[in-house]
């Protein structure tokens, strides 16, 4: 389908009608733009973080003490991608921001450091972005969907040489 100029229209990944800013738990994944390898690789089933991967790591964790109302459960930098899973509305007293705010925080906190490093020489230029534009996400409804992505994050470097085997 295209808009009157031509154009691609995206459909959004979002869930329709469902509000991303009401409490609850979330699995999300972010990609790097054209999936090339920024964060480090794989040895023997763990992540072995670079620079930039650290850099991910640390931004990620930085993001309650701009959001109050957010919580950080499991999460995984990957050579190409990201996963984490957070909760929103941990504080009542607190409205929560919505999922894609945080996310918009976090890519663009993590772009801007990365550029700082392209402009130092510490980092390898990027073709277009770092990130992919939009990111994909899970509602986490229940405690077994939760164990269940608890696992999946936990178990991402030991199946990506199988899941990236060509």
């Amino acid at each position: 389908m295209q808009d009157a100029r031509s154009h691609p229209i995206r459909k959004s990944p979002r869930l329709p009608r469902y509000d991303y800013a009401q409490a609850g738990a979330y699995l999300v994944t972010i990609s790097v733009d054209q999936m090339e390898h920024r964060f480090g690789n794989v040895s023997d089933g763990q992540m072995q973080l670079n620079q930039a991967g650290e850099m991910v790591n640390a931004a990620w964790r930085r993001l309650p003490d701009r959001f109050q109302s957010i919580e950080l459960d499991a999460f995984v930098v990957m050579p190409n991608h990201f996963h984490g899973i957070l909760f929103l509305g941990v504080d009542p007293e607190i409205d929560p921001p919505s999922l894609s705010r945080v996310i918009q925080v976090f890519k663009s906190q993590t772009a801007v450091e990365y550029g700082r490093g392209i402009r130092e020489g510490a980092l390898p230029p990027v073709r277009r972005a770092l990130w992919h534009r939009s990111f994909h996400d899970r509602i986490i409804r229940d405690e077994r969907i939760l164990g269940l992505a608890r696992e999946y994050v936990a178990d991402n470097p030991l199946n990506w040489h199988e899941a990236h085997a060509r």
